[in-house]
């Protein structure tokens, strides 16, 4: 099992593409759970000189070699919430990133998982 410091060189520095293959910013940060943690959210500079950035659910980035990409165009993740202090994402933010991203938050310790998960109501009936 590959350790936070390691996780975060996997996936910092490296750039972030959407669903059209456009390039949506570079990876600068990763937050990590505080009850489990897991890799939660990616932070990426989608802005000239790092004036902007966004959170993608990590859970919704796949990785293809150096490349990462995710389902999303580049104005969806550029239109996320923002988040008021990067270092520190209260859960409320983390909600509204859930439900912005068609996810339902799930907060510990009432469940065994953390962070974004599929919301159930938009799962197919069957």
């Amino acid at each position: 099992m590959a350790r936070d410091g390691e996780l975060e060189t996997e996936w910092t520095g490296h750039d972030l593409f959407d669903v059209d293959g456009s390039k949506i910013g570079t990876v600068e940060d990763v937050r990590f759970g505080d009850a489990t943690g897991e890799l939660k959210w990616l932070v990426v500079n989608t802005g000239h000189f790092g004036a902007k950035k966004a959170f993608v659910p990590a859970k919704e980035v796949r990785r293809s070699g150096d490349r990462l990409s995710v389902a999303h165009t580049n104005e969806r993740i550029k239109g996320a919430p923002k988040v008021e202090d990067e270092s520190v994402l209260t859960e409320t933010e983390q909600a509204k990133l859930c439900q912005y991203y068609g996810l339902q938050y799930v907060s510990p310790p009432t469940e065994p998982q953390e962070g974004c998960v599929d919301m159930e109501d938009n799962r197919p009936a069957g």
